[in-house]
C-alpha cells in the first residue's frame, strides 16, 4: 500500500472543495468542480438506483444527483436545505448532494480507502485542515455512478464553462474575495509573531510549512487574539498572508466593470459580481501596490 502521505493524482499539488453530508466530510478536486447549485429542486428518478438521490434539471440538462451518504451505506435522501455540487470529468457530469459547503482546503495527506466497496465513487481518504478525515470523490470514479453527458461543444474546462470560483472571506465586517488561482494557502487558527521593530504595513509574520510569511492587515488586529485565520496570496514579492476574520463559502464571480475605487480598502483590484451581489476582489499585487509600494512604505 502506498505511504500515508502519498497524494493521489487528482489532488496532487492542488486543492479540494470540502462539504458535509449527514455529518461526514467529503471533498472533490477544485479542478473538477463545475458549479455549486443553491436551493436545488430535485425530481424523483422514477426507479431505485444505487446512490441516486434525484435528478436535477440544470441548463437544459438532466443531471443525476448522487447522495454521498450512500457510500457509507446510508439511504439516499433529498432532505434538508443543502446544495448540489456539480462535478465533471471527461465530458460526464454528476451532482453531489451536500448539507453544507465548507470551502477550499489543501489536503495534508491522502491514501487509498480500500474499505470502501467497489461502485461507490470514492477511491481515497484525505486529511484536511480543521476538518479531519474526508472522503475524496473524483472524476476517476464517475464510471461507478449514473452521469449526464455534456455536448461536445460544452465540454470546456471549469474556468471556461462559467465564472471562476473565488475564495470569499470577511475582514472587520466587510466581505472580500480572491480568485482561487491567486490563493497559495489558507491557514486556520495560526499564531502570528510580532517583528521586532516592525512598522506598518508589516508588523507580524506567520509560519507556513517552514517558511516565514509577512502578514498584511486591512483592519487592526484585536488585542489579546492569540490565533487568526490567514489567506496567503501570491505577489511579485512572494507569498503574503492577509489576516481575515472568517472564511466563507466559495462563489463563482464575474469580473465587473465597476470602478474598484468605490471600495475604499487597499488591495482591491476589481469588483466581482454574483447576481446582484458585488464583492471587492483582492490580489497580492494590489496589496503590494497599495500597502508596500505606497505611503506605507
Amino acid at each position: 500500500m502506498p505511504a500515508a502521505d502519498a497524494v493521489p493524482a487528482a489532488v496532487s499539488g492542488g486543492s479540494v472543495l470540502a462539504f458535509r453530508r449527514c455529518g461526514q466530510a467529503y471533498c472533490c478536486p477544485v479542478a473538477e468542480v463545475m458549479e455549486i447549485v443553491e436551493e436545488p429542486v430535485l425530481s424523483d428518478p422514477g426507479t431505485a438506483t444505487p446512490l441516486l438521490a434525484g435528478v436535477l434539471l440544470h441548463d437544459g440538462l438532466f443531471i443525476p444527483v448522487v447522495d454521498p451518504a450512500c457510500i457509507l451505506d446510508q439511504p439516499a435522501g433529498r432532505d434538508g436545505d443543502g446544495d448540489v455540487i456539480l462535478m465533471q470529468g471527461n465530458g460526464a457530469v454528476v451532482g453531489l448532494l451536500a448539507d453544507a459547503v465548507l470551502g477550499f482546503r489543501r489536503p495534508l495527506s491522502a491514501s487509498p480507502a480500500p474499505w470502501i466497496p467497489a461502485g461507490r465513487l470514492c477511491r481515497s481518504a484525505v486529511m484536511l485542515e480543521e476538518i479531519g478525515r474526508a472522503f475524496l470523490l473524483g472524476a476517476e470514479g464517475l464510471g461507478d455512478v449514473p452521469t449526464a453527458v455534456r455536448a461536445a461543444e460544452a465540454t470546456a474546462s471549469p474556468v471556461e464553462a462559467g465564472p471562476p470560483l473565488h475564495l470569499v472571506y470577511g475582514i472587520a465586517g466587510r466581505t472580500y474575495a480572491s480568485a482561487y488561482a491567486d490563493v497559495e494557502r489558507i491557514l486556520f487558527r495560526q499564531p502570528m509573531v510580532r517583528v521586532p521593530g516592525g512598522r506598518p504595513p508589516v508588523e507580524h509574520v506567520v509560519e507556513m510549512s517552514g517558511a516565514v510569511v509577512p502578514v498584511l492587515e486591512l483592519a487592526a488586529a484585536e488585542e489579546g487574539g492569540e490565533r487568526s485565520h490567514f489567506v496567503v496570496l501570491g505577489s511579485p514579492l512572494g507569498p503574503l498572508a492577509l489576516r481575515v476574520d472568517a472564511i466563507d463559502r466559495p462563489l463563482p464571480l464575474e469580473q465587473d466593470g465597476a470602478d474598484p475605487d468605490w471600495f475604499p480598502s487597499p488591495g482591491v483590484s476589481g469588483v466581482g459580481r454574483n447576481g446582484e451581489r458585488a464583492i471587492a476582489l483582492v490580489t497580492g499585487a494590489a496589496l503590494v501596490r497599495d500597502l508596500i509600494g505606497g505611503e506605507a512604505a
